[in-house]
């Protein structure tokens, strides 16, 4: 039916409210025509329903002739028991308990369109469909996985659209002892999946002892680097094994989940996200004993790698989308469920709405302690916050429901007011007979629906599309299902710590290297403080090593001389882990000195650098947020790698930390990067020019880059900030956007290509590269001929970020010109000192944190490199890129402006 349909009835203040239909709604225009109306409601409504008036003028609620399903799912086969394993990072206030996430809308076929569609359309260059799953799955299901939960989302997770899937028998799969046998049904690799037809039941699995010699080993073909969520599966039996090993071997070292194999079989499982390798080789998954439960089994099924695109068909067809865009109605017929899950009224493409709550009926085993909760944004024109639990004809809602709706209101509504308006609207807790809270399609366990803002209100949606807005809804979110099971059992609320923040690490006065860091915020909105940290090291900031805890805000690194090392931190408590800390790194000196100091000035992080797409089916360009693509926080490393590539020592630094520690510590090169910092967070403040321009006339050099640096300073800024581009950096702004992501380097860099677009491998988007007005050496230019990068009187700029040159190989060239240039009276010392890890001193009050086994000096494959400034190292790498660039002139991605800078 059409919404123009429905009629307004008059509402009394804290009275229900009401949309009349003159006909009864088909299911799914049930929950459309709900949503609706609670976007219609006054913020005072305190009940949403739709009714609808028959031929006798009489109204009945519009849910009661919804047609009856064939049946409500049934929990999955499993013991009265709680699963005893926890998928994520660690333990905290949610171990023992599960969350079952609804990440809203997605690409759905529509008949009256023969064409896939999403369910709410482009406003205000965001789609509903998109930002809210963006959200659940980047923040909110890793802060519940943080804080000990299992977290069971009804949409694929990973935004990595490649994928790759070894089954048993593939040739990737291999199997090492005796007792092996077939299994139950299982995973076939057969797709694309037409209607009705079952991923999981059209293959098979086998069954072997879970003792320590029997192993089965999967092994896939990663198609890119990258990172990848990794999956296993496992068919479900009373006789499986409760503490089923997978050891995850990678880059990295040794990953080791338990799974409770009696239950959630047949679908696929999370176990954790890593960065992978493009071949063969970069990681490997094994699967075995022991049990501690004697006589137990095993069921090796497939283990998947990425999200991969969506290939569930309806009417001969898949979205062809990233797989986490589809709706539930396809995405949960691709974990398995019978069509009864996905379309329980028989309609031939499915019920979107039910899917989700069936589909968490389903998923969930007897006697697991669990809520579910769904993240919704609104529309009708108004604002602020309300949450629906369920009332209706379908009986009264699973108890605790009204319990876990409240919470998550006050959280959501006091965290907001806290940190973005004190006066935001709360439109309450709220009851309504949405199908996601409907406990006729999930009688096992309490369930809320979140409208979190209204993405059709100017003001709300700018703040949905900030990434920061969405990591403070996810902690409250997060805050209040652990004060829902706290209250509920009688306990204190234990709530994770923020992550450490203004880290850095340099050489201690022994010479070894020292990581430190300062304790996050604590206290509402935030968590509680932290008691120790978990520090992981890695060799190229991608890979990490298995985390040490220390109980302070420091810790020596068993790091050898010549080595380089990466440092990532993590807080802890009692509620759980927080999110690691941005990157920072080092190279060790032998003699225990730095020449160089990398700052990481990239601190920005919100709604004007979300990356745009012009998205197919008539979507248009729309705001999306992969938080690898807006900042990772982790510049640090390709810098550090290219300073490493030549040998040279280096320690590192955030922005916050240099004026106050480091700028008078005599280093002769100060590395300043700002990737996109601009005038919204500063990418140098006061102080900081004052104390790179002391450091620039008492004879230290500075290379500075960044995409926004004289638009902050010389276009935007004051006096001072305009005299600081010219005197010490040596340049104005000439144009705010080159218009190109081409560069090819002039003089010292004569040869390289230092293109930086994301087809050319850069990890994030810039939008508006600064072109230089200079009268110093020009030593790049973009394709049109504008300054992209400048050198003069021991100052280098670059107009764009130097870490998104795409080639690592060509970074490694512009360290190995510029370095000599910028410090000629320096060398790097000799490697051969006679130095070993065991002869560095301790220190007192901190663990030693490092590898189990050392890798190569540098790590980084410059053995035997030609001295830097070699007219042949700039031509061979000028014909190596050029056919480079001459095989990536495909189609490049298209960015809109963004003047709110």
């Amino acid at each position: 039916m059409s919404l123009l349909a429905l009629v307004v009835l008059g509402v009394a203040e804290s009275a229900p409210f009401r949309l009349v239909s003159r006909v009864p709604l088909a299911p799914d225009a049930h929950d459309a025509a709900l949503e609706t109306a609670a976007g219609l409601a006054p913020p005072d409504a305190d009940h949403v329903e739709v009714v609808y008036r028959d031929s006798h003028g009489v109204m009945h609620p519009a849910e009661h002739p919804l047609p009856r399903a064939s049946g409500l799912p049934g929990g999955r086969t499993a013991p009265a028991m709680p699963a005893v394993d926890l998928p994520g990072h660690g333990t905290g206030a949610l171990s023992g308990r599960a969350v079952y996430l609804s990440q809203c809308h997605g690409w759905l076929w529509f008949d009256t369109l023969d064409a896939f569609s999403t369910q709410r359309g482009n406003v205000y260059d965001t789609v509903e469909d998109f930002h809210n799953p963006e959200a659940t799955n980047q923040f909110l299901a890793r802060m519940l996985e943080n804080a000990g939960a299992a977290v069971y989302t009804v949409r694929e997770r990973d935004p990595q659209p490649r994928a790759a899937v070894v089954d048993d028998g593939d040739p990737g799969y291999v199997e090492t002892g005796s007792g092996f046998q077939s299994g139950g049904a299982g995973w076939s690799d057969s797709g694309p999946w037409a209607y009705g037809e079952n991923p999981f039941t059209s293959g098979g699995t086998r069954r072997f002892p879970a003792d320590d010699l029997t192993v089965a080993r999967w092994t896939p073909d990663v198609p890119a680097d990258g990172w990848y969520a990794v999956y296993v599966s496992w068919d479900a039996a009373p006789d499986h094994a409760p503490d089923a090993r997978y050891r995850l071997t990678h880059a990295g070292g040794v990953i080791e989940r338990r799974f409770d194999q009696r239950v959630h079989g047949s679908t696929w499982q999370y176990v954790d996200t890593l960065w992978l390798p493009e071949g063969v080789g970069g990681l490997r998954v094994e699967l075995g004993g022991p049990s501690r439960v004697p006589g137990a089994l095993l069921s090796a099924d497939a283990i998947r790698i990425g999200g991969g695109l969506g290939d569930v068909e309806r009417h001969g067809s898949p979205t062809g989308r990233p797989r986490w865009e589809d709706a539930g109605v396809l995405s949960t017929q691709f974990l398995g469920a019978p069509a009864s899950v996905y379309d329980p009224y028989d309609e031939g493409n499915g019920s979107d709405p039910s899917s989700r709550s069936r589909w968490a009926a389903w998923e969930h085993p007897d006697g697991e302690d669990a809520v579910y909760v769904s993240w919704h944004s609104n529309a009708g024109g108004g604002s602020g916050t309300s949450v629906y639990t369920y009332e209706g004809g379908s009986g009264p809602a699973v108890e605790g429901s009204e319990t876990l709706g409240q919470l998550l209101n006050e959280e959501l509504v006091e965290a907001i007011r806290a940190n973005w308006d004190p006066a935001w609207r709360d439109r309450g807790h709220r009851t309504a007979a949405f199908s996601e809270v409907n406990p006729y399609h999930n009688p096992e366990m309490p369930a809320a629906l979140v409208e979190l803002a209204f993405h059709d209100h100017p003001y709300d949606v700018e703040l949905l599309k900030d990434p920061r807005f969405r990591l403070d809804s996810s902690r409250a979110m997060t805050r209040a299902i652990i004060r829902y099971f706290a209250e509920r059992d009688g306990i204190p609320a234990r709530y994770p710590p923020e992550p450490p923040v203004s880290p850095a690490v340099r050489h201690g006065e022994d010479g070894t290297l020292v990581a430190s860091w300062n304790p996050g915020p604590s206290g509402f909105p935030y968590g509680d403080p932290a008691a120790r940290y978990r520090v992981e090291t890695s060799a190229d900031g991608r890979a990490w090593r298995a985390p040490v805890e220390v109980d302070t805000p420091y810790a020596v690194l068993d790091t050898p001389p010549g080595e380089t090392v990466f440092v990532r931190v993590s807080a802890l408590n009692d509620g759980g882990a927080s999110f690691p800390s941005p990157v920072m790194g080092a190279r060790r000196s032998p003699d225990g000195r730095a020449p160089v100091l990398v700052v990481n000035a990239f601190d920005r992080f919100d709604g004007g650098l979300l990356p745009w797409e012009d998205v197919p089916y008539g979507l248009g360009n729309v705001r999306r947020m992969d938080v690898q693509r807006v900042n990772a926080f982790d510049t640090v490393v390709a810098h550090g790698t290219a300073i490493s590539s030549v040998g040279w020592p280096w320690e590192s630094t955030s922005d916050e930390r240099y004026t106050t520690e480091f700028a008078d510590e005599g280093h002769a090169l100060v590395i300043w990067s700002t990737g996109e910092e601009s005038t919204v967070d500063e990418t140098l403040d006061t102080a900081q020019q004052g104390a790179l321009r002391s450091h620039v006339q008492a004879g230290g050099a500075l290379w500075a880059s960044g995409a926004e640096i004289l638009w902050d300073l010389d276009f935007r800024g004051d006096a001072e900030d305009g005299a600081f581009a010219i005197e010490i950096l040596g340049a104005a702004l000439g144009h705010d956007d080159a218009g190109t992501t081409r560069v090819t380097g002039e003089g010292p860099l004569a040869g390289l290509l230092l293109d930086f677009g994301e087809e050319d491998g850069a990890t994030y988007p810039v939008e508006f590269p600064d072109v230089l007005d200079t009268a110093r050496t020009v030593i790049a230019r973009y394709e049109g001929g504008g300054v992209a990068a400048a050198f003069g009187e021991r100052v280098a700029l670059f107009g764009f970020p130097f870490e998104t040159i795409g080639d690592p190989r060509a970074r490694d060239l512009v360290a190995a010109a510029l370095l000599p240039m910028l410090v000629p009276d320096y060398a790097p010392p000799s490697q051969d000192t006679g130095v070993t890890a065991g002869d560095s001193a301790e220190t007192p009050d901190a663990e030693r944190v490092g590898p189990e086994a050392k890798t190569d000096a540098c790590g980084c494959g410059s053995a035997g490199r030609a001295p830097a400034g070699a007219p042949w190292v700039a031509l061979a790498a000028a014909l190596v890129l050029l056919l480079r660039r001459g095989a990536s002139r495909g189609r490049r991605l298209h960015y809109g402006h963004d003047r709110s800078r």
